[in-house]
């Protein structure tokens, strides 16, 4: 089995642009059953940047795809100004690379944290047939600058995750809140999991060299994508047309994307389960990273209870 540690980075072309991703878990019969499952990263981050002990525990019973988005880590491109064009070029991605999988899949279930949930959301509203099932972590809805019930960060959380260069402390004390976990190391225990995941393969044998969080023009267009999404009611006006089986996850206290806003998103899409994980923030999926992938595991495979 291939893992966050070992897998080879790929490469598709699609419009122009080289995808890098990786090919994460078995491709047995038992696993090749169950639709892939891509996994979209957060605010600055990319395919190097997964916690190997989730990604791992995600793919011991399925395909886990990795991807990068256009300009950032590994692949070609300049990084979108939109949410919608970054769901645009992972509907391409996905629409190219699923003929060239085993069994063939013709969709696919998306796991998408904190921005990756906002692009997440954008797809399923754009190409509903590309979704099976869909997970939300540390995510909420569209239109946080407007007149509803949503939160925006504070300025100093904000200053934080978006610093060029990237400040490792602050986006620690962000993820991790030491208020809230009241436990020492848990980020530090992360980031050292993250760091550590490519190190034997990295620049070796053609794998690229290891890439961090973006920066410089690209850290420019992820934030305007990030705040455009802010200021557009239509997404989250579209949320009950959503037709697919959805869990939402959340920290009990998310300084990054406030734990209200990913009930508000739970509570717009029909029949969608929330999570609350307790003495956690932004990075509850990594604090709890076995027990999170365990509930994954267990919403796709159908066992939790369905909505009336």
């Amino acid at each position: 089995m291939s893992t966050q540690e070992t897998a080879p980075t790929l490469y598709l072309e699609v419009n122009g642009t080289k995808f890098a991703h990786r090919l994460i878990g078995s491709q047995n019969p038992v696993c090749v059953a169950s639709p892939p499952l891509l996994l979209l990263n957060h605010f600055r981050s990319n395919i190097d940047l997964w916690d190997p002990l989730l990604v791992n525990a995600l793919a011991s019973n399925r395909l886990v795809i990795t991807y990068d988005y256009s300009g950032v880590g590994h692949s070609t491109g300049e990084v979108k100004l939109s949410v919608a064009d970054f769901a645009s070029d992972t509907v391409a991605f996905l629409t190219s690379l699923l003929p060239t999988l085993p069994g063939t899949p013709t969709a696919v279930d998306i796991l998408g944290f904190s921005i990756g949930g906002y692009i997440t959301q954008q797809i399923t509203l754009d190409a509903p047939h590309l979704v099976r099932k869909l997970v939300l972590s540390g995510t909420g809805p569209s239109g946080s600058a407007g007149d509803v019930a949503h939160r925006r960060p504070m300025a100093e959380v904000q200053s934080a995750i978006m610093s060029d260069p990237p400040n490792g402390s602050a986006i620690l004390d962000a993820f991790f809140p030491s208020f809230t976990t009241r436990e020492a190391g848990i980020g530090e225990a992360w980031f050292g999991r993250v760091l550590a995941g490519r190190a034997a393969v990295a620049g070796k044998e053609g794998e690229p060299e290891f890439v961090s969080f973006t920066s410089g023009p690209g850290l420019e267009n992820f934030t305007r994508a990030l705040l455009s999404w802010d200021a557009d009611l239509r997404p989250y006006a579209f949320l009950q047309t959503i037709r697919k089986p959805a869990l939402v996850t959340a920290g009990s206290n998310d300084l990054i994307v406030s734990t209200v806003n990913s009930l508000e998103l739970a509570r717009n899409i029909p029949g969608a389960h929330f999570v609350m994980f307790p003495g956690s923030g932004h990075g509850h999926l990594f604090q709890y990273a076995e027990f999170y992938a365990e509930q994954v595991d267990r919403f796709l495979k159908g066992e939790y209870p369905t909505a009336p």
